[in-house]
């Protein structure tokens, strides 16, 4: 159970007084043996000591910690007395990791970690000639400790793996088609709707390009010109003040409804595309690589999904 607790309780037996009280002398006298006195601090140590070995029996091994780090702090911290308190802190650490296989709390094992690694510093002078092979008994226990503390994040790491699985949303293949189908259509009629405002745009420019040339024939023409030449340059202004008027209703209706469903739609497909990343449904994909002859030099050709 507890490997140190003999020792511990031979050490913490009641120590004998050497001097004898004036009772003892008198009954020394008389022939009688004096009964030597018990350490009272050391005593109650010893009686904290079984306590807690009491505890640990019936695996409360957090009321065992607490007993024996009562006992630990009553000791005195005397030369004669650094086995015992050394002792005891072993036996702390021990019931620590006891207790993580309770209630798997994994500051149990780091503590017990901690109270071994410093004991184990001690060895040498705790120990003598016995030091390598107390030492090589630490150190294993030291190495089992640590193989705990791994396990348990190997554990922890692999049921957080597995929670943030289960809270991963379904990816609903259908409604993504469904959004892929709306977004392209707003894509396909933003750009037709764009392109049909570009035209009027281009309509806008003829139109003020036909009526500056029609103004300047017509103004660098005589009075007594011919009418047919002033006509026909009156015809194409007009024909130009139409264009500018048709162009500017076209580029203002047109590119007004094309570039928002543009942004809109454009906004939501990348949105959609992110969704589908996130659930790992589109990875980036090479699907050929050839080689790319171009004049005055040579390259790579890759194709595939990005």
């Amino acid at each position: 159970m507890i490997s140190l607790g003999v020792a511990v309780a031979l050490a913490l037996a009641p120590t004998l007084s050497h001097a004898a009280p004036p009772a003892a002398d008198a009954a020394e006298a008389q022939g009688e043996d004096p009964s030597p006195e018990a350490d009272p601090v050391m005593s109650e140590a010893k009686r904290l000591f079984d306590a807690g070995v009491a505890r640990y029996t019936a695996a409360d091994y957090e009321a065992a910690v607490d007993l024996w780090l009562e006992a630990y702090a009553m000791v005195p911290p005397a030369f004669e007395n650094r086995l015992i308190k050394a002792e005891l802190i072993y036996n702390v650490a021990r019931a620590q990791q006891k207790w993580f296989e309770i209630d798997r709390d994994v500051k149990h094992l780091r503590q017990s970690r901690e109270i071994l690694d410093r004991y184990l510093g001690e060895i040498d002078e705790l120990y003598g000639d016995q030091a390598p092979l107390e030492r090589e008994k630490i150190q294993e226990q030291i190495d089992e400790v640590d193989e705990q503390i791994g396990e348990w994040e190997a554990e922890q790491a692999r049921r957080e793996a597995e929670l943030a699985e289960r809270m991963r949303p379904t990816f609903d293949e259908e409604a993504d088609a469904r959004e892929e189908k709306r977004n392209k259509a707003m894509i396909g009629a933003g750009a037709g709707l764009t392109a049909l405002g570009v035209g009027g745009v281009g309509m806008l420019v003829t139109g003020i390009v036909f009526a500056g040339a029609a103004q300047d024939s017509s103004g660098g023409l005589p009075l007594e010109a011919d009418i047919p030449a002033r006509e026909a340059a009156i015809t194409r202004g007009e024909a130009g003040n139409a264009l500018m008027v048709i162009g500017s209703l076209a580029a203002g209706v047109f590119l007004a409804a094309g570039v928002p469903l543009l942004a809109v739609g454009g906004s939501a497909e990348k949105k959609r595309k992110q969704r589908r990343a996130d659930a790992g449904l589109d990875q980036a994909r090479v699907d050929a690589i050839a080689p790319l002859w171009v004049r005055g030099g040579a390259g790579l050709a890759i194709g595939g999904r990005f």
